[in-house]
């Protein structure tokens, strides 16, 4: 099971699951940014903290979502 933290990197979990791309963008519209090909580059070495800037949500909210989309899968 992967620990989901603020420090956690956003490509790195988009890579090791793949579904978070559709999920992310059905629970908050403000992700679909995120997964396009700009959002993508602009965001390669990002962390979850900066990723909760672009999607305006508050890191804990950030890593709440990300760990329980994970742990469904």
């Amino acid at each position: 099971m992967v620990k989901v933290t603020s420090d956690s990197k956003y490509m790195d979990l988009l890579n090791e699951y793949p579904l978070l791309k559709t999920d992310l963008v059905r629970l908050n519209p403000k992700f679909t940014f995120l997964v396009t090909q700009m959002g993508k580059i602009s965001l390669w070495e990002a962390n979850l903290e900066k990723v909760s800037i672009h999607a305006e949500m508050n890191v804990d909210e950030t890593v709440n979502l990300f760990q329980n989309l994970i742990d469904s899968y």
